[in-house]
């Protein structure tokens, strides 16, 4: 319903606008646009299609030819023989190599690195071996028999 409304109130208004309109009389004739758009037309230039070629003769294109055919060749002549130092492969290569030889900069080690060692660290990182000496004792040397005397069975 109120969709009806709406639509009915602007058909009426649209009724009024067109009645204004028509009683002011600021509605131009179709045909009268028409006539002033054509002579608005016929006082400007018009714009033409030269045909038959263009304006450059062939003897101006085989000089500005020959004119940047010379630029060209003196621009790859010069882009080759300039010498422009090392490139970035080759500065690369060269700082890897002086890198590699200094050994203090090759070398990186972590601040906190001396926090995991602990005293009897080298035990855990060395691998045990068998048939070696144990500390203080020769290998090559035979034991010795006790000569201490044990406890008396006669007292």
């Amino acid at each position: 319903m109120t969709e009806q409304r709406v639509d009915d109130g602007l058909r009426d208004r649209f009724q009024e606008l067109r009645a204004e309109t028509v009683r002011s009389g600021g509605a131009p004739e179709f045909g009268a646009l028409m006539a002033r758009a054509q002579a608005e037309a016929a006082a400007r230039p018009a714009l033409e299609v030269m045909e038959g070629g263009s304006t450059w003769s062939r003897r101006r294109v085989v000089r500005v030819g020959g004119w940047a055919s010379a630029a060209l060749a003196a621009t790859v002549a010069g882009v080759l023989l300039t010498n422009r130092g090392p490139g970035e492969d080759d500065e690369f290569a060269r700082l890897v190599a002086a890198y590699s030889a200094e050994a203090s900069a090759g070398v990186w080690q972590s601040p906190t690195s001396g926090l995991l060692e602990v005293p009897g660290i080298d035990l855990v990182r060395s691998l045990p071996s068998i048939g070696t000496s144990v500390r203080g004792l020769d290998p090559s040397a035979r034991p010795e028999l006790e000569t201490t005397p044990g406890p008396r069975e006669d007292a």
